[in-house]
């Protein structure tokens, strides 16, 4: 497979962060909506046996996720001037792409969203009626800069995967893209890149988990809980949740003794519906 980059423009606010699983399955959706269910039947099936799109999460235009530092035995004594540089470097979560991969980075941005947390009523959807001291929150972002750049290793080509993509985001992204919220705009020039590094140790972009055809040593991982909706029009007349999933989190860092393009795999038995699946796939790259 071939890794291509993809630019993308942030219009609006989001309120789904732009994670790799999320944005593979809006362009599932956007198969759907445009080639029908036979043409996503036959997507699903091949990446379930051997991948042609892999997708990473989005970030900021000429940036990649940090990776996961091994942890090292602190000896020096913390002092005033150093305690603050250890908590600054900690909130630092991207690197310059350019380290890794044939692109251009310019200085790391030093906010990328402004967030605004929301308090909203519960609502009882058998009576339609608000539940009495039964509030949640949602977190909208606002972004500071609006380019972004998504990775991805696929068998198609440039023009082909700018169509998905532009598909999966025609809709809207995430929740409340009815309301404007997730308004994201494909740039049209997606490019083929490389990597730079020659090296048995990698570097996952997105979100995934382990199949039992990885052989990987060594992992230094993030984890975080993935519970899963569907969207489009199952969202209408089906149980909405997916079935919990325990994911590895972008920046997770492995070493594996042959060369590869990827990690994980697509999950089935995911929902009721066994046409539905969650997408644990990452592309990686050698760092």
């Amino acid at each position: 497979m071939n890794l291509y980059r993809i630019k993308i423009k942030l219009l609006s606010p989001l309120v789904t962060p732009l994670k790799g699983d999320t944005i593979w399955g809006h362009v599932v959706w956007g198969i759907a909506n445009h080639e029908g269910e036979s043409a996503v039947t036959e997507f699903l099936t091949g990446n379930m046996e051997k991948p042609s799109l892999v997708i990473s999460s989005a970030f900021p235009c000429g940036c990649v996720c940090k990776p996961l530092p091994v942890p090292n035995k602190r000896t020096e004594i913390l002092t005033k001037a150093s305690y603050p540089q250890i908590k600054a470097a900690k909130k630092v979560h991207f690197e310059k792409a350019e380290i890794f991969l044939t692109v251009e980075s310019e200085e790391l941005p030093k906010k990328i969203f402004e967030e605004e947390v929301v308090a909203h009523n519960s609502i009882n959807r058998i009576t339609n009626t608000v539940q009495d001291g039964n509030l949640f929150t949602v977190s909208t972002h606002y972004p500071e800069i609006t380019d972004f750049d998504i990775y991805a290793y696929s068998d198609f080509d440039e023009k082909r995967i700018t169509e998905l993509f532009t598909w999966g985001f025609e809709n809207g992204y995430g929740a409340d893209a009815s309301i404007g919220m997730g308004n994201v705009k494909v740039l049209g020039n997606t490019e083929k890149i490389e990597t730079k590094k020659d090296s048995s140790t990698y570097m996952a972009l997105s979100p995934f988990v382990l199949s039992s055809k990885d052989v990987v040593k060594d992992l230094r991982a993030d984890i975080f809980v993935r519970s899963g909706k569907v969207g489009g029009g199952f969202s209408t007349f089906m149980t909405p949740w997916k079935k919990t999933v325990v994911m590895y989190e972008e920046g997770a860092v492995f070493t594996s003794s042959k060369k590869i393009e990827y990690v994980g795999e697509i999950i089935g038995n995911i929902h009721q519906d066994p046409r539905i699946k969650q997408c644990g796939l990452a592309p990686v790259i050698p760092i």
